[in-house]
């Protein structure tokens, strides 16, 4: 017998992104569960004689006006900021928003609500009389709430199985608010909770319904921290919500001491935020070129690549740039990235540049008529810190991921040997489970071949069993792929029996060395380049002033056959 859905609402008072966000993680992820109804609290804004009784309190602080120098300050740099992303799109002859504008209010959100047969309730006090009868109106069986003030009974009460809370924190021993990981970090604990508990009269005492660890490694701040937790957090409040759907709720009681934080002053919370960076390594984020020799190239590239890149724009014929990174990790590791400045990279491509999913990049070189600037990513070797801190990136930012996987060491669960080389251990591949679960998260799933080989072989036995095993790994795990890309990548690492059995067995065949792709030079053996570590190098990278494409023996230069194309499977 089919059972009806389980009907819950919403209450939040987040920004509109983050609410369609997690409405679609539910829709995604939790069939037995339908959102019926979101109340939205939009505060109203202080009035001024309040805001002057908080400055009197304040003036008196010297911690205030530092706080005041800081937020001049930062203004400021954001105006600067301004101007420096306006310069780099008249340099590219790029729109302002290549992606759209990202920007998301209550009619995007009233929008989501009505495609999934929801209704939005705005109002400036979420415990009206009104508020209460929406949701009355529902007969919800579960509430979620997700980001409010403290809620009153005569509210979160009305469900028929009550309401729950994501809680960003380690439920007894951080009740209350502040900063994701700003106490933990502060204490020197090793980890953070995340916990879904029902919601009681006192603040975060309920019943654990869902809770997880987040390890605090050597690299996380304060943002990497709350990222993780978000989509942890979305993780936990799907499992619970198809526990509540599916009858199978486990509530374990809270117990042992507990502690209630308050949400710091913002002064307060600046002070807190300098004492822990003197105290954490952080990510140095260093050059791989001397600065002056970047800013020499700098100066001399400016104009040329100008005058260039408004030829691509006249003419529709602006080349795709394919990057790749292999793992976000805040650990140290020699291909690795921290998941703080892989967001400062993916933020910078989604202001500059169209940023599209591998098979809209091939496409577009295949077809032509690229008229604005075109990035693609993609990931190699298939790294288990990938399936929190990665997938932390895309759900926040939406970027579109090609993910290739070499499938003995997803089998097997064996270390890759270039991390043992570097004396680097513990950084296990992800499992076939998680792989599922990227590419039901939207990850583009490709062959990196079975042990991560070094395709320079002739050996033609060898290359068949790990180029197109791999591709049967894959198929009988996810289903087929069409895409692969070469181990190393280098022309060197890419003989010519190994290109002829990949152009043959796969309709997309990567290879790691820069350059762009352009349709007036299609081939089946694509270009992509790895990330730099700052900025600077990543656009001068994508805009082909570093250091140039190396020498392509004849067989890496196959152009493309479309109708052999529609032949490989």
């Amino acid at each position: 017998m089919t059972r009806n859905p389980l009907k819950v609402v919403i209450f939040t008072s987040l920004p509109p992104q983050k609410v369609m966000r997690v409405m679609a993680r539910i829709q995604r992820d939790a069939p037995e569960a339908q959102v019926c109804g979101v109340l939205y609290e939009q505060r109203l804004p202080k009035t001024l004689q309040k805001r002057m009784g908080i400055w009197r309190k304040k003036m008196w602080r010297l911690i205030y006006w530092r706080y005041v120098a800081h937020r001049i300050f930062t203004s400021g740099n954001e105006i600067l900021a301004g101007l420096f992303d306006g310069f780099i799109r008249f340099v590219h002859a790029a729109p302002k928003w290549p992606n759209g504008n990202p920007a998301r209010g209550l009619d995007d959100l009233e929008r989501t609500c009505k495609a999934n047969g929801a209704e939005l309730f705005v109002t400036h006090d979420i415990h009206s009389e009104e508020a209460l009868q929406f949701v009355r109106r529902f007969d919800a069986d579960l509430g979620l709430v997700f980001g409010t003030r403290i809620l009153k009974p005569a509210l979160f009460e009305i469900p028929k199985q009550g309401s729950i809370n994501i809680h960003k924190r380690k439920v007894p021993d951080y009740r209350g608010g502040g900063a994701v990981g700003l106490w933990e970090l502060l204490d020197d604990q090793k980890e953070i909770g995340v916990t879904v508990h029902r919601v009681e009269a006192k603040v975060d005492v309920g019943g654990v319904i869902r809770s997880a660890l987040i390890p605090i490694e050597p690299l996380d701040n304060l943002e990497s921290l709350a990222l993780k937790a978000d989509v942890v957090g979305e993780d936990l409040i799907v499992a619970a919500i198809r526990d509540f759907a599916n009858g199978t709720v486990m509530e374990t009681p809270q117990s042992g001491p507990s502690k209630l934080f308050r949400t710091p002053a913002a002064e307060d919370f600046l002070r807190m935020k300098k004492t822990l960076a003197s105290r954490r390594k952080g990510d140095s984020n260093p050059f791989r070129r001397p600065a002056w020799k970047l800013l020499v190239k700098s100066l001399l590239n400016i104009a040329p690549v100008t005058f260039r890149n408004w030829g691509h724009q006249r003419r529709g014929d602006y080349p795709v740039m394919i990057l790749y990174h292999h793992l976000v990790s805040d650990r140290p590791h020699h291909c690795g990235v921290s998941t703080s400045c892989f967001l400062r990279q993916v933020n910078y491509l989604l202001r500059h540049y169209r940023v599209v999913s591998l098979s809209e990049a091939v496409e577009l070189i295949r077809k032509g008529g690229v008229k604005v600037p075109t990035v693609a990513v993609t990931f190699d070797d298939g790294y288990a810190d990938n399936f929190i801190n990665l997938r932390a990136i895309t759900e926040e930012t939406g970027l579109p991921v090609g993910y290739f996987i070499s499938t003995e060491h997803i089998s097997s669960g064996r270390e890759f040997a270039h991390d043992h080389s570097f004396n680097e251990h513990g950084f296990a591949p992800n499992t076939w489970e998680e792989i599922e679960v990227l590419k039901h998260c939207g990850f583009e799933i490709g062959s990196h071949t079975r042990n991560h080989v070094d395709c320079g072989s002739t050996d033609e036995e060898f290359l068949r069993l790990e180029i197109l095993g791999s591709s049967a790994d894959i198929q009988k795990k996810l289903g087929p792929t069409e895409h692969f890309s070469f181990p190393t990548g280098q022309p060197l690492n890419i003989s010519a029996p190994a290109a002829a059995i990949a152009c043959a067995g796969y309709r997309n065949v990567f290879s790691a060395y820069r350059g762009g792709n352009s349709h007036a030079d299609a081939r089946r053996i694509l270009r992509r380049g790895g990330f730099p570590n700052t900025l600077w190098e990543l656009e001068l990278q994508l805009q082909s002033v570093l250091a140039g494409v190396p020498q392509e023996p004849p067989h890496l230069k196959v152009s493309v056959d479309e109708s052999a194309l529609s032949e490989v499977r």
